[in-house]
């Protein structure tokens, strides 16, 4: 079903989409052997995508028979899809909860982009890095990053806005910090894209 079907359900693979996609069953994810695939890796690379933004029931067959999640031995695609319960707000409305230092500012850009294009002017900010690049684009090794987001909010009560550049990898980012059982998480939906266009606060680290 990608892109034509998913895009045709909603503009974006993430945001509306998640909407679109709620009102129908799990998406499965599919190529074919020859020239376009020529092992599992595509639409394994799809399902990942799907569930890096939240449908964990996502499922992918290869030459319309074999499933990635066998071949690609993905434990993700198995997991039972979760509910999210943060909510996604806007930059105006971010900085207004971050003004008072009660929120916390998480980062999860790369470093790169943190000295090229600035980092949110909040009196509370973290900085951990969630997606690096892989040889299959951007990786999200969970484990590691919630370990050091754990050093950083040992309470699971602290209070959190995670923001990207435009809002995909803060969301995946904020459904592990919620399945790790963190209860007050706010997700910047724009990103840092979005809270530097509006004119909000930057600095240079």
């Amino acid at each position: 079903l990608w892109p034509r079907q998913c895009h045709e359900l909603a503009p974006s693979p993430i945001g509306p989409c998640s909407a679109a996609m709620a009102r129908v069953p799990p998406p499965v994810a599919a190529c074919r052997g020859g020239r376009r695939c020529c092992h599992a890796g595509v639409a394994g690379i799809m399902v990942a995508a799907l569930v890096v933004v939240g449908y964990q029931a996502a499922q992918g067959f290869v030459a319309g028979a074999r499933s990635v999640a066998a071949s690609a031995a993905a434990p993700a695609l198995r997991a039972r899809r979760v509910q999210r319960q943060f909510s996604s707000v806007k930059c105006k409305e971010a900085a207004e909860m971050l003004e008072g230092g009660l929120y916390t500012y998480l980062d999860v850009r790369t470093e790169e982009e943190w000295q090229d294009s600035g980092v949110a002017d909040v009196p509370e900010l973290a900085m951990v890095t969630s997606h690096v690049p892989g040889p299959r684009g951007m990786a999200f090794d969970t484990q590691a990053w919630l370990e050091k987001v754990q050093r950083i909010f040992p309470d699971k009560q602290s209070k959190i806005v995670v923001g990207c550049k435009a809002g995909s990898r803060s969301k995946a980012a904020a459904s592990v910090l919620e399945e790790a059982g963190y209860t007050e998480l706010i997700e910047l939906d724009d990103g840092f894209m979005g809270w530097k266009m509006s004119g909000m606060p930057v600095k240079y680290p």
